[in-house]
Formats: C-alpha cells, structure tokens, sequence
C-alpha cells in the first residue's frame, strides 16, 4: 500500500495518525507538508510538541507569543495557527477567549493535554499545575505580561545591540505553588527561571502590572523569605554522626544546588503598567516598604575607629526589580536591573553580587589602611636625620627615660636617636673646653673689685661664667648678683684724674685697674652717672 493510500484511509486511532504522518514536503523547494486526515492543517510533529511544551509552560498564550518563542524567524504566525487547530482537533488545546488587542488566546484542554505536555517535558502530572481554564475570558492580562517577559529573557534585547536571551522556554516554569511551614499558606511566584549555566540557579520572577497597592506587592516578600528559611533532613552519610541541628540544610539548596553567593535564592520584581515615573516611584515604594526582608544585618568591627561597616545576607532575601519595557528593550543581560540598596541599574549577574557586603568593606578598609601608611611614611620622610639620612619607624621616633617619661621626640628636620646622642655628646665636650678656657682667661683677668677673687666666679657654683668675661666686667656673677639684690646700681670706678692722665703718657699707671677706670670714663660720663 502506497504511502497517499495509508494518509488517505480513516484512522480511529489519532496517535496512530500522527505517528505516520510524513515529514517531507509535498514538492521539493516548499515548506507546506501533505495534509492528512489526522491533522488536516499541515503541521508538524515537532512543531505540536513544541507547541505542547510552551502551553504547559506558559499555560495561556496567544499564536503570536508562541511564534516569536519557538519560530522566532517565521515571517507570520501561520504555521502556530495550523499546529493549534491541530490540537484542537485531538482535543489537547482550546480557546476560550481574546485579549484586548483581539489576539485568541489558546490553552491546555483537560487531562489530555496535560499529559500530553507533561511527555513533551519530560514532567509528571501533578507537576503540571492546571490548565488555566476560562482566563481567555477576561482577556489574560496577567498571564499576557508573564508571557511578555519569559519571551524577554529567552529572546533578549530589541533594541539595537542589546544583550541576548538566555534559556529556552523549557528553564521556565510558571504558577509553581510552595507549600509554607505548616502546609496550610502558600508562596505561588508568576515564573520560576532557571539559568546556572550563567550562575544563577533559581530566580523566583513576580510581574506586577500595576493594579496593586504597593504594600501588597511588599507583602509577598516576608512569605518567600519565611518559605526560603525552611530546612530539611540532609542525608549526607559525612553527617551521620553529627547532631539533628547540624544534619538540616535549606530545602532550596537541595532543590537547585549551585548557589555561590550569601543569602537566599534572588526574587525578580517586572513592572509594567504605567508610565516611566509611575513605575520609577512604584519601585521605589516596594523597595521601601519590604526593606527588612533585603537590607540585611548590619555589622562592624569594635577596634575600628570609624563608623563604618558591612551588611551580612545569610538571612536576607536579594530582590531585583525592572520594568517590563526596559527588559523587552535591553534584555535579561543587560543593565536594567535596580538591586534593593543599590544606586543605578546593572546587568543581571552584577546586580545579584550583595551590596556593601563583607569584601567591599574589606576593601575600603584596605584602602583607608593604606591612606594612613602613605600619610605615616610622608611624616617619616619629613623625619629624616639631618645628619645621617636615615628614615625611622614609627616607635623610633621618641626616646622614653626613667618612670616611662619621653626625654625626646623627634622633629622634621632633626636627628635620630644615636645622631641626637652624639650631638649631644659633643656639645657637653665643647662645653666642658669652653669652660676650662674661660677659667683659665678668667684667672688670668683681674679679680673681682669687691670679693678679689675670680672674675669668672667660683668652679662649680651655679653662676659662674662660662665664657671669658668681658674686658669692662668689674666683679663676679655672685657680687653682681648681691649688688642687684641690694639695689646698689652698677659699679663705677673713680673717674682717672688730669694729673693721672698726664703722668699715664710717661710712664703705665702702677694700677691694675687702670685701663678699667679709662673705659669706664669713657662709656659712663661723669654727666650720666648717678649722683
């Protein structure tokens, strides 16, 4: 029997129809493939599967969606719509409404088409959730704005050169119910993504449109953090011995292993909606209002002097939020993501990374010891030894003495300690010979006019002089001292006579005191002495 005669007779029996349908094309060159009794329309095989697949993901899609997901290059929707009526024949998808824009929205029919996407995704039934009966009705717009940005990430940019899409529609899952500590409440996200080719195992995805008050769009991220917190048995033989507390691991890390960063699995928040302010302000409010679920705990060091310090995330759920157009614009890849405590927009993998975490502190810290070692190392320069060129460390540059009293410190433009001794050293020396000299020119000098003895003063009291006295000094420091004391007013000699003037030019004065009394003359006037 010939292959038209097999397409040509009845088959009760659609899966066998369809399992003999042909693949190739009516005539070489063409796209339309034969049409048979079982599916009339022309449609492939592959492209129902797909097609099967993207409804159990999406649940509720219009054909356009689905030909920009899974015939991205197709020219029109045609082939979508031929698959579709297709399934409808064999009872696996249904229409039951329109959006908006007057766009038929098609979905799963029954336990039929359920099992039918459940083989394509390789999944069970019961975790396929249901069939989203009668949304199509009221137009779908939730699900629409699901759909808008699964096709964002998988697809990527519009705009010219945005980043790329990444996954395909089967790292999706959408109207995921997890059961709440107690099973009674439930934590339901509008899409789970998984990407850990690019680093991020799970992101939970929540597309509001705008039809929420804020404080209710808040709300929703204490239930994933509670749900996040929630831990289970973990079987690792390496654990066996340890204690029941130390054998529990967060259910999520078993779920979707992988997760390299502190703190729970990240939640997206899309939207969409409004205008670029409305959204702008929408953001910011959730972000407020759900503060304590993403600040994280607040930490700092006790022996840093400052006030600065580090967020830990180990309990803090990481929340980035978008709109729907700037996705559809730039792509799950490119910088249009606003991290919870962060300033700016970035890509996907960089606004994940935890702000003011433990390794940015660490690094200001860093930074800031490094401030203080160049400012200590430019003072150390400015204390270099005049004498020998030596740069100190920082416990050398004072000298403690006896009972912890600092005898020394040393100064831009000074000396080191061992210079500073030496100098000191020396100086004593030429004090000593400065002293030993003006003793010996001293003794040499006349003596003092009251006490006759050394015009320098005694060796060793505290007055003496230590340089040769001046050749007009008349007494010693200790009888100036007692003249002062006294009030007595400086010593004047007697004033040299004519008669001893003119002698003096024939013959020196048997006076030691001679040449004293003729200065004296001079620079005291007997006009400017005291009566």
């Amino acid at each position: 029997m010939s292959t038209r005669q097999r397409l040509a007779e009845p088959d009760d029996n659609d899966d066998q129809a369809d399992a003999v349908e042909p693949a190739e094309p009516s005539r070489s060159g063409r796209t339309a493939y034969r049409r048979g009794s079982a599916n009339p329309n022309g449609s492939t095989t592959a492209l129902r599967a797909d097609v099967l697949g993207a409804l159990g993901v999406l649940k509720v899609a219009t054909a356009d969606q689905l030909q920009r997901l899974l015939r991205p290059r197709a020219a029109s929707n045609t082939v979508i719509r031929q698959a579709l009526r297709d399934l409808a024949l064999h009872g696996l998808v249904a229409s039951d409404g329109n959006t908006r824009n007057r766009h038929k929205t098609w979905r799963l029919e029954g336990a039929a088409g359920l099992d039918a996407a459940a083989a394509v995704l390789g999944m069970v039934r019961s975790e396929m959730g249901g069939t989203a009966r009668g949304a199509g009705r009221t137009g779908a717009q939730h699900a629409m704005a699901v759909n808008e940005t699964v096709l964002a990430f998988v697809l990527g940019g519009t705009a010219p050169g945005a980043a790329g899409g990444v996954g395909t529609v089967r790292s999706w899952s959408t109207e995921t119910e997890f059961l709440l500590p107690g099973g009674r409440r439930k934590v339901r996200p509008d899409g789970v993504w998984q990407a850990p080719e690019i680093g991020v195992p799970v992101l939970m995805v929540e597309v509001d449109r705008s039809t929420m008050a804020p404080a209710d769009v808040a709300a929703k991220f204490p239930r994933y953090r509670e749900l996040f917190r929630t831990r289970v048995r973990d079987n690792d033989p390496a654990l066996a011995e340890k204690e029941p507390a130390d054998r529990t691991v967060h259910w999520w890390r078993r779920a979707w292993p992988g997760h390299a960063r502190p703190g729970y699995p990240p939640v997206a928040l899309v939207v969409t909606g409004a205008g670029p302010v409305a959204l702008a302000n929408r953001q910011q409010a959730v972000a407020d209002l759900s503060a304590d679920c993403w600040r994280g705990r607040w930490c700092r060091e006790v022996r840093d002097d400052n006030d600065d310090g580090w967020r830990e995330y180990d309990d803090a759920v990481p929340i980035v939020a978008t709109t729907l157009q700037l996705l559809a614009a730039r792509g799950p890849l490119g910088p249009v993501w606003w991290r919870f405590g962060r300033s700016g927009r970035h890509c996907l993998i960089e606004a994940l990374e935890n702000p003011n975490n433990r390794a940015a502190y660490d690094l200001r810290q860093a930074a800031r010891e490094d401030e203080e070692h160049k400012a200590h190392q430019e003072l150390m320069d400015s204390l270099a030894c005049i004498d020998c060129g030596d740069v100190p460390e920082e416990e050398s540059t004072w000298e403690y003495g006896r009972q912890g009293q600092v005898e020394w410190t040393r100064r831009p433009g000074g000396r080191c300690w061992p210079c500073h001794q030496d100098r000191e050293e020396r100086l004593e020396r030429e004090a000593e010979e400065q002293l030993e000299a003006a003793r010996t020119a001293n003794a040499a000098l006349r003596p003092c006019w009251t006490c006759r003895g050394s015009i320098g003063g005694k060796e060793g009291a505290k007055l003496e002089l230590r340089e040769e006295a001046r050749p007009d000094r008349l007494e010693c420091p200790e009888c100036v001292q007692a003249r002062a004391a006294k009030d007595l007013g400086p010593l004047m000699l007697p004033v040299p006579t004519k008669r001893e003037l003119v002698a003096a030019l024939v013959s020196t004065p048997d006076d030691p005191w001679w040449e004293v009394r003729v200065l004296h003359a001079k620079l005291y006037p007997v006009r400017d002495r005291k009566a």
